[in-house]
């Protein structure tokens, strides 16, 4: 048991440099800081909370799950806290997938999936793309196997819009886990229509559009409440308490002010835009991008020896060694000065090479 524990293969996260200096775009980390006055509220609760910390923390995250439920309009008992989206995601695959159905699974997807499918020892089929990296229908059959869609997908930012989404839902009697961790860069999460599609869960995180990637918070959503309940027995057999108390109350106080959530979805859009601009000057291909990162390619350069170029300059950007996309950079979107300095290199890198 434990030498085949050993040839699992981890999830393999993007470099994180100890240089301070160093330009991530890798990681798809928010480049913009949650608003000041929040981090003011929350430093100025904690002060207040220095005798609680020898206590445990709320276990069913109330605060976070209050503040959710107020921001979606939808109940207590149908949502689902833990420690970053990838936690919520392995009590899911542990709670619902780890039996004898297969899980459907996309081609090109997260790949910290394929290490749960490994751990929990999870049978599964891979659906088909086409070859501009959209999801073929056909391939999955009208049965009673699960699905899990990340929507917009990482690493290509390839969207699944609704009407698909509700064809596969029909074509499907299990259920479907909808993985929206980049949804609020697009505004289409499908959590409004949950009562539409029972059949489902659908994951966010803190972590990308709400700059928390530090604080570990992620949730998970279902229109039917006992699916929760079963996550929730999943979970007290694991950790009782995943959420710390400085991270309740972190998200309890970013939901105060929306209207500078939404201005720095704004920015990294128009950012996104910029950057997809001048890659296209430098004849860069880049799919259609729904999140804050953009998977592009450039059939004329090395793309090893660019990444090799832009480390050396402790600018760390990200590609994944798998077939079909080996030629393809996944670069988070970042701000404008950052931006520039690192398409200036990468204009240098190729005139060099010419």
């Amino acid at each position: 048991m434990i030498k085949k524990l050993f040839k699992i293969k981890p999830y393999k996260k993007g470099s994180q440099p100890l240089i301070n200096k160093s330009l991530k775009f890798n990681t798809n980390e928010n480049p913009y800081h949650p608003e000041i006055k929040i981090i003011k509220n929350i430093i100025k609760e904690i002060k207040f909370l220095g005798n609680k910390l020898k206590f445990y923390p709320e276990d069913s995250s109330e605060l976070i799950r209050f503040q959710i439920s107020k921001y979606y309009n939808i109940k207590k008992k149908k949502i689902f806290v833990g420690n970053g989206s990838d936690d919520v995601l392995s009590n899911i695959f542990l709670t619902f997938f780890k039996n004898k159905k297969i899980l459907y699974l996309i081609d090109i997807t997260y790949s910290f999936y394929e290490s749960f499918i490994k751990l929990y020892k999870i049978n599964y089929k891979i659906i088909k793309l086409n070859k501009n990296f959209s999801v073929n229908l056909k391939f999955i059959k009208n049965d009673k196997n699960n699905i899990i869609i990340n929507n917009p997908n990482a690493p290509t930012g390839k969207l699944i819009k609704y009407l698909k989404l509700k064809i596969i839902s029909k074509k499907n009697k299990s259920l479907i886990v909808i993985d929206e961790t980049y949804i609020d860069f697009n505004f289409l999460s499908l959590i409004k229509r949950l009562n539409k599609i029972k059949n489902i869960i659908i994951n966010q995180t803190f972590s990308k559009s709400r700059s928390l990637a530090g604080i570990r918070v992620g949730f998970a959503i279902s229109g039917c409440y006992k699916l929760i309940k079963r996550m929730n027995i999943s979970k007290n057999c694991l950790n009782s308490y995943p959420v710390n108390i400085l991270s309740q109350i972190s998200i309890k106080n970013i939901f105060i002010n929306n209207n500078y959530f939404k201005k720095i979805k704004k920015k990294i859009i128009k950012n996104k835009n910029f950057l997809i601009k001048e890659l296209k000057n430098l004849n860069f291909i880049t799919i259609k991008s729904y999140t804050n990162f953009i998977f592009t390619t450039n059939k004329k350069i090395n793309i090893n020896k660019l990444i090799k170029f832009l480390n050396n300059k402790n600018i760390f950007i990200r590609k994944f060694e798998i077939p079909k996309i080996e030629n393809y950079l996944r670069i988070t979107v970042g701000k404008i000065k950052e931006t520039t300095l690192m398409v200036k290199l990468i204009k240098k890198f190729i005139i060099k090479k010419l």
